[in-house]
């Protein structure tokens, strides 16, 4: 009989590397679980942009982006899924979301103990595409933009091309973006795989808010934007976030 694929099959659980100097880690307890988050902190005042990654990555995968959001004075932190990295528990349609919530409300408390209280965007790529949307419709009053990278259009057939079933599509993609009015930001590979160009345009008619834009990237595959975008992909949301702080002008931080 072949074996049914879960949500867990794509979070790793394998032991987390140690954080680079520039980075801390965080444990979120969780009802029956855990999850980890990896925080790059920037200065007292600087945007706040909290990730949720890819299906497949682990919070290792992006040491490269939180350096080069430090650069930018730009705060990252990476939230990963229950049990991902040795975490406890097992991730599931039924957690995943209300787990993010929860890791979004820890996380801003913890780092408001660290001193930092800029403001806080989301980020999500892929699979962490459709979690972010889910957050940021219900926290939005907390947020000033909301970021996705190779989002998930259409659910059902994100689900059936990894072998997963569901009754029903759990991210419910072009209905959530109806709800957000803030400023959005897309990040979509010319080449994506998986998702067209008019089908990412349709998050930007389907957005309730005038402030969007779809940054095409040329010659780019689906799992390329970041790493191929490097130093230029923060520096493009940077861009973004100091202009809603009204920070251009302010000298950036080194490190």
């Amino acid at each position: 009989m072949e074996k049914q694929t879960h949500l867990s099959d794509l979070i790793p659980s394998r032991a987390l590397t140690p954080p680079p100097p520039e980075a801390e880690d965080l444990t979120v307890e969780l009802p029956g679980g855990s999850l980890p988050v990896r925080i790059f902190p920037a200065s007292e005042r600087a945007p706040m942009v909290f990730f949720f990654p890819a299906e497949g990555d682990t919070l290792d995968h992006y040491h490269d982006l939180g350096k080069n959001f430090l650069k930018q004075d730009l705060t990252l932190a990476i939230i990963g899924y229950r049990g991902m990295n040795q975490g406890l528990g097992e991730p599931s349609f039924d957690n995943i979301f209300q787990d993010a919530l929860q890791a979004f409300w820890a996380t801003k408390e913890a780092l408001a103990a660290r001193g930092l209280k800029g403001p806080i965007s989301l980020l999500g790529r892929s699979l962490g595409a459709g979690v972010a949307l889910k957050v940021a419709v219900e926290v939005s009053s907390e947020l000033s933009a909301l970021i996705l990278d190779s989002p998930i259009i259409d659910g059902t057939s994100w689900l059936a091309k990894r072998g997963l079933d569901h009754e029903r599509d759990p991210f419910e993609v072009l209905e959530n973006i109806k709800r957000w009015r803030k400023p959005l930001l897309i990040f979509q590979a010319q080449l994506d795989e998986e998702v067209s160009l008019p089908e990412a345009e349709k998050l930007l008619i389907f957005c309730a808010g005038h402030n969007k834009r779809l940054l095409i990237m040329p010659g780019f595959r689906r799992k390329e934007t970041i790493e191929k975008g490097g130093s230029l992909y923060a520096e493009t949301i940077a861009e973004l976030l100091n202009r809603l702080a009204s920070r251009f002008g302010r000298k950036r931080k080194t490190h």
